[in-house]
This record gives C-alpha cells, sequence and structure tokens, in this order.
C-alpha cells in the first residue's frame, strides 16, 4: 500500500492527540505545521500568570515530539494562510504543501466584541502563551512601581478586572486571588489593598454547569476576596476605566477578558458551512464532507456528542475529537469503514487557587478542597508527562544526528 501524505494543521490539544494516532500508523506520512513550536496547555495558563510555574510547565516542544516518531514525521513552522481545497495544497506564508488527507486544527481565539469599544485595546488574553506572559510581566512591574512609589504602603487601591465567569475567568480570577493573599501574608511589605472583580452577565459563575460546581465555585471566590459582579455587561473599555451596564465605572490596572471563544481566522477564507461562531459544521466522521479528505477537529469544529448535544470547547473535548478524526482518516486510507464520533464530557475540574480544586467525573464523582486539588494535578500532570517522555526521545534522536533539525 502506498503511504499518503496527511497534514495536521495545528499542534493543539486536537492536533497533538491526532498526531499519536497517525504517527503510529504505516499507512501514512504526516506533516504537522503550526506557528509555534510548542504545544500549549491552555488549561494551566492560570498557573503561569498566578506566577505558580514557570514557562516550561506549560509546553511541549512539537519539534522533539514529531521527531520522536521517526522519519514519517515532519513539523513544519508556519503559519497557513490559504487552502485550495479542489488542488488539494495549502499555502502558508513561507511555503505550501501539498497533502492527501488534512486535518484542521487550528483551534480558536478570544470572542472580543466589536461593538464593544476599547474591549481588545485596552484587554489582556490568555488564549496565547505570549499574551499570558505578557500578563504576567506587565502585572509584576506594575505591582513593583506601586509599591516603590509608596514606599512599600499601597494606599491606593489595585484593581484586576477579569471579565467572563466560565471556567478560565473563575481559574485565573480564583488563582489570582490565592496568589494576592500569600503575597500579603508572606511579603514584609504591606500591600493589602489589591481587588480582583469578576464581571459576569449571568446570575452565576459557571452558567450552564452542574450546580455542585456553581455553589462549591461561588463559595471558594468569595472566601478568597473575589468580588463578583453578576448582571453587569460590558458596555466600553477605556484606559483604566471599565463601564458597565452604560453607566457603572470601575477604574482597573490590569483587565483580562475570557467572555467566548470564536474559530480561528483560517476559517474566515472557507467557503463551508459554519455557525455562528465561525466553527466549521462538520459531519458525524469530523469530515468537512464538502471537499473530499479534510477534516477538522477541536474549537475550529463544531462539536456534538452522539445525541445531537453541543459540547463545550474543552481541552477533553478537543483531544476526543482530534483522536476520532485521525482513526477515521486511517481508515480511509486502509480502505475500512469510518466511525462515527462519540465524544462526551466526562467531567470537570475546576481548579480553585493554591492547593484547592472542584472536581465532578463519571457522573458521580464530586469532591472539593485538597482531594480536588489531588485527582486535577494527577490527570493534567500525567498528560504532560507521557508527552515529555516521547519529547525525551525525540531529544535523543535530536542527539545522535548531531542536532539537526527539519523545519
Amino acid at each position: 500500500m502506498q503511504r499518503k501524505r496527511v497534514v495536521i494543521v495545528g499542534g493543539g490539544y486536537a492536533g497533538v492527540e491526532a498526531l499519536k494516532v497517525l504517527a503510529t500508523s504505516e499507512s501514512c506520512d504526516v506533516v504537522l505545521i503550526d506557528q509555534h513550536p510548542y504545544h500549549y496547555l491552555q488549561t494551566e495558563a492560570y498557573e503561569l500568570i498566578a506566577n505558580e510555574c514557570s514557562m516550561t510547565r506549560v509546553t511541549i516542544d512539537l519539534v522533539a515530539l514529531c521527531m520522536s516518531y521517526g522519519e514519517h514525521v515532519t513539523y513544519i513552522k508556519d503559519t497557513i494562510r490559504e487552502i485550495d481545497f479542489q488542488a488539494k495544497h495549502i499555502m502558508g506564508q513561507n511555503s505550501g504543501h501539498a497533502y492527501d488527507y488534512l486535518l484542521v486544527c487550528t483551534g480558536s481565539r478570544t470572542a472580543y466584541n466589536g461593538a464593544t469599544e476599547g474591549l481588545r485595546e485596552y484587554s489582556h488574553g490568555v488564549k496565547t502563551l505570549l499574551s499570558a506572559l505578557t500578563f504576567k510581566q506587565q502585572f509584576e512591574q506594575r505591582l513593583y512601581q506601586r509599591m516603590e512609589s509608596e514606599g512599600g504602603w499601597c494606599s491606593e487601591p489595585f484593581n484586576i478586572v477579569i471579565g467572563g465567569g466560565g471556567l478560565s475567568g473563575v481559574e485565573i480570577a480564583a488563582e489570582m486571588a490565592y496568589y494576592i493573599r500569600v503575597f500579603h501574608q508572606d511579603n514584609t511589605l504591606t500591600c493589602d489593598n489589591i481587588h480582583i472583580f469578576l464581571v459576569i452577565p449571568h446570575e452565576s459563575v459557571l452558567e450552564g454547569m452542574e450546580p455542585y460546581l456553581i455553589t462549591q465555585a461561588t463559595k471558594r471566590l468569595l472566601k478568597l476576596g473575589v468580588k463578583i459582579l453578576n448582571h453587569s455587561r460590558i458596555t466600553s473599555v477605556e484606559e483604566h476605566v471599565l463601564i458597565l451596564n452604560q453607566s457603572e465605572k470601575i477604574c482597573f490596572d490590569f483587565m483580562i477578558f475570557t467572555g467566548g471563544i470564536v474559530a480561528s481566522t483560517i476559517t474566515a477564507g472557507m467557503d463551508v458551512p459554519k455557525n455562528k461562531k465561525s466553527q466549521l459544521i462538520v459531519d458525524k466522521y469530523l469530515a468537512v464532507s464538502q471537499y473530499e479528505g479534510v477534516f477538522a477537529a477541536g474549537d475550529i469544529a463544531q462539536l456534538q456528542d452522539k445525541e445531537g448535544k453541543m459540547l463545550p470547547p474543552t481541552a477533553q473535548s478537543a483531544e476526543q475529537s482530534g483522536r476520532s478524526a485521525a482513526v477515521n482518516i486511517v481508515a480511509l486510507i486502509e480502505g475500512k469503514v469510518m466511525k462515527p464520533s462519540n465524544m462526551k464530557m466526562r467531567g470537570v475540574m475546576i481548579a480553585l487557587g493554591g492547593n484547592y480544586a472542584s472536581v465532578s467525573l463519571l457522573g458521580w464523582i464530586r469532591v472539593s478542597g485538597i482531594v480536588g486539588y489531588m485527582i486535577k494535578t494527577v490527570i493534567m500532570r500525567g498528560y504532560r508527562y507521557l508527552l515529555h517522555i516521547q519529547c525525551v526521545k525525540g531529544i535523543e534522536i535530536m542527539d545522535k544526528s548531531k542536532g539537526h533539525c527539519r523545519f
């Protein structure tokens, strides 16, 4: 059987999971293309911006990962600009590539409402490693300047606003509140005038999730001193001033916006059905049925369970869809029957600052506190550890080939 060329665009959770399947198949050569040479563990972003871990803890080297599978797997650093579905060819900023099968896993971006003046200009996102690092560095620099200017006594309020009460917003608010509490307790400087505001348009945080998680998260946030502003809609944002519900003003030093997602910009040039979030409409096999050999997985696709219920854009849904799409690509190459995707939410784990988390798994496991934190830590670090072990193999291959890297 002649090997087919499979191109994966995007090295996020879906792309990496698909790579695991395709790289172990003897029926295809695999090319992974991403604009960054690392897989960003976005689920750990809250720890990074709260100074709980280093940059190396939230990244996986895609070069080493690809090299670990052998010569039939290649990583290419590029940004894809255009896809010619008829010619089965993709064009990047620096290169062009033909494909037999294409899997698009370019993820999503923060959904800045264009009608909300100043939102994009004056708030930070955390969807990318660069944006998370930028916020972290600027936050610490601003805090340092405030302490210096006031002789170590922070008499003026230092306000941090987080827009969006979903999973990301809640985790970031909790982790930063905990970080600030520890900073105040451990630091010899008096600086207890730091406030965190969580702005949500709904009645409660984690809208749509099960009551247990909502209750536990709300209790923890309030205990940490987070000020939850419910029924609050962002009208506009000025430099260091947030306008809520047309009239209420909150002065802030930093603002993070986590209010939803839209598909990556690559979908804009695709003449295929999309939903209101610009996500690609895929069939039950995760194929973009309008074009032969094209699949989509992760946040860029509208994902559903077998009952047709929409799945939230989480790491676990991205991983499951990436794996399912890859299995179906292999099936097509080998002349076998594709299998409908059978994705489902197995649970939710929410980090709530320090050694505290709320976990709901498999419909019956519900725990909070340090036990929840331990469960979440084991699962998340287990994911990274397995990828790290695979990367070590790639590094050994690099060393044997005297550091020759393929780009």
